[in-house]
């Protein structure tokens, strides 16, 4: 069965697959630097009609429904003006999506020496501290990008003292938040687990799933939400090639 967030999130993405055709809703704005940076800071939008001007020097990206543009100065872009390449909806539904999460095949490092990516936007990666949205409290799940031996994990709700435990076997990336452990928004826990060099401490805060109707707009939510860590997940995953004046 489909949660009614699920049914949400997953209806939002086919709308915005049906839509290759119209207009794009407004792009945000998720990498700036130089001269002009602070004219377009982290997670402002940006309409689909807007003209921009930079300089030598300046570099920005802009998120839409089709992926990221990334512009460098000089010279002067419509943002719309030209296609991703390569188009990421596809990419972009299965990353919200809640249903049928993907176990990750990957190492703790890619083949190209990158840290290995989370598959899913929702998962909460152990792997650092952060403050992470939570589309669905009755279904979070932790994740790990190497998974080669079985772990056991303890979450301590900070504030409470409430303390539960899980494990993964070996070959599974992904784990069940440990329900002794109950949601809480905002709230703050510390996870540890076997052969890890330090707890970390991570924050759980509410997150409304229509917000992810379409990439601008979840890109803006997460970042008003301080949920960094998925903000450059999604604009990671939803990487274009860089656009010509």
């Amino acid at each position: 069965m489909f949660s009614t967030d699920s049914r949400v999130i997953l209806l939002a993405a086919a709308a915005l697959i049906g839509s290759a055709g119209t207009a794009l809703a407004q792009g945000t704005v998720v990498r700036a630097g130089g001269p002009s940076a602070r004219a377009y800071p982290v997670g402002k939008s940006i309409a689909p009609s807007a003209k921009i001007a930079l300089v030598a020097g300046d570099t920005l990206t802009v998120l839409d429904g089709r992926g990221t543009r990334t512009l460098r100065g000089p010279g002067s872009f419509n943002v719309s003006g030209a296609a991703v390449a390569p188009d990421k909806r596809g990419t972009f539904t299965s990353l919200i999506s809640t249903q049928n999460r993907k176990q990750s095949r990957t190492g703790a490092v890619r083949g190209d020496g990158k840290p290995a990516r989370s598959p899913n936007l929702w998962y909460v990666d152990v792997r650092t501290p952060a403050t992470v949205c939570v589309a669905d409290p009755a279904k979070i799940e932790l994740w790990r990008p190497d998974m080669q031996k079985a772990q056991t994990l303890t979450v301590r709700n900070d504030a409470s003292g409430k303390t539960g435990s899980a494990a993964w076997a070996m070959g599974k990336s992904s784990l069940a938040w440990p329900a002794a452990v109950p949601f809480a928004d905002g709230a703050s826990y510390t996870l540890s687990w076997s052969g890890a060099t330090a707890p970390i401490q991570i924050r759980l805060v509410a997150f409304d799933p229509a917000a992810a109707g379409d990439p601008a707009t979840l890109a803006e939510a997460l970042h008003a939400r301080g949920c960094a860590a998925q903000f450059d997940l999604l604009a990671n995953s939803m990487e274009g090639a860089p656009a010509a004046p």
